[in-house]
């Protein structure tokens, strides 16, 4: 499992992405460095839960839809991707992808998303964060805006609390930022 998180920076005209270097699977700890964000065409979806999500993705990166500016396309799209994966089971009528994440628009606009692709729109600004570590990075988050005004600084160090308690999001710090080109950044040095 993981931690993904995303605050807009108002004055920097980025969005902070924020995310746990490793992935779990019961108790065992991936050996290597975990990819939980996927861009193309001026959008980034971050992506919690088992199976290779991201690689569905980037399998089937030829038909995102490069002129989409509605979140509705690119859930779309994902469940194309995901379809031809075999990823998703149906639960009660409704189909559930095993995990959920955040969506992210070059111009700053963030929606949560459910494994069941609802979509929930964060209001700007807004310090939004899912997964398992999703709670204390929430909680973190809440606590500490008022002292911490840099989102760059409030998203690592969010980051460091929820790696360090929750036993399903290990791994170093990763920070990244999505700018509104849409340009996703190296990761930052932490």
């Amino acid at each position: 499992m993981t931690v993904i998180t995303a605050l807009y920076d108002a004055r920097e005209n980025v969005t902070w992405l924020g995310s746990n270097g490793r992935a779990t699977i019961g108790s065992y700890v991936g050996p290597s460095r975990d990819n939980k964000w996927f861009c193309a065409e001026g959008w980034a979806i971050g992506i919690t839960g088992s199976g290779p999500k991201v690689e569905a993705l980037e399998a089937h990166v030829s038909a995102f839809p490069t002129d989409a500016s509605r979140p509705h396309d690119i859930l779309k799209f994902m469940k194309t991707a995901y379809s031809d994966f075999d990823i998703g089971e149906m639960d009660e009528g409704l189909k559930r992808y095993s995990g959920n994440g955040l969506l992210i628009y070059k111009n700053g606009a963030v929606w949560d998303f459910d494994n069941s692709f609802c979509l929930t729109p964060v209001e700007a600004g807004v310090f939004w964060a899912r997964g398992s570590g999703m709670d204390i990075a929430l909680g973190a988050g809440k606590a500490l805006k008022d002292f911490i005004t840099s989102p760059k600084e409030l998203t690592k160090r969010v980051l460091e609390i929820t790696i360090a308690t929750d036993v399903d999001s290990p791994g170093e710090i990763i920070i990244q930022n999505f700018d509104a080109n849409g340009v996703l950044s190296e990761p930052l040095k932490v």
